[in-house]
C-alpha cells in the first residue's frame, strides 16, 4: 500500500486518533524520497510519533476506564521493538532495516487502525455517548 495519503476506510471518526494517524501517513509518505543524509532524522521523528500515538492511545483507553486489550498493546510493543532495531541498526549506518520497516508500515498501520484503533474508536464513541444520555 501506498504510504502517499491515509486510507478512507479508517477513518475512525476520533477526531484524536484520527489527527495523529492523518500525520503519521503524512510524515511516512515522505520517508521514502528521502536521501540518506535526511532519512535517518526523518525516520527517528517517526518512530518517536508512532510512540507518541501509541501512548496516546493507551492514555485513551486509561481515560474512559476501557480494558486495554493485551493484543492491542502486544501490537504496539512488538511494533516498536522493531522500530527501534531498525533505528539502532541506522545509528550505525545500516538504512536497510529502517527503509524496510517504512515499506512494512505501509501494510500494517492501516490493518492495525482498521482493527485494533477501530475497536478503541468504537469503545470511546460509546462511552462518550453514554455519558451524554447520563448527564440528560
Amino acid at each position: 500500500m501506498s504510504l502517499a495519503q491515509q486510507p478512507v476506510h479508517i477513518v475512525l471518526g476520533e477526531p484524536s486518533l484520527d489527527a495523529s494517524h492523518h500525520d503519521l501517513f503524512a510524515a511516512l509518505a515522505r520517508l521514502p524520497a528521502l536521501p540518506s543524509p535526511d532519512f535517518s532524522s526523518a525516520f527517528n521523528e517517526c518512530v518517536r510519533a508512532i510512540e507518541r500515538d501509541f501512548r496516546a492511545e493507551e492514555m485513551l483507553m486509561e481515560e474512559f476506564g476501557l480494558p486495554m486489550p493485551p493484543v492491542h498493546l502486544e501490537q504496539h510493543a512488538r511494533m516498536l521493538a522493531g522500530l527501534h532495531h531498525a533505528a539502532a541498526a541506522l545509528d550505525d549506518g545500516d538504512a536497510r532495516p529502517a527503509r524496510y520497516a517504512v515499506a512494512l508500515l505501509g501494510d500494517w498501520l492501516p490493518v492495525h487502525i482498521g482493527t485494533m484503533d477501530k475497536a478503541l474508536a468504537d469503545a470511546v464513541c460509546k462511552v462518550r455517548a453514554d455519558m451524554q444520555r447520563a448527564r440528560r
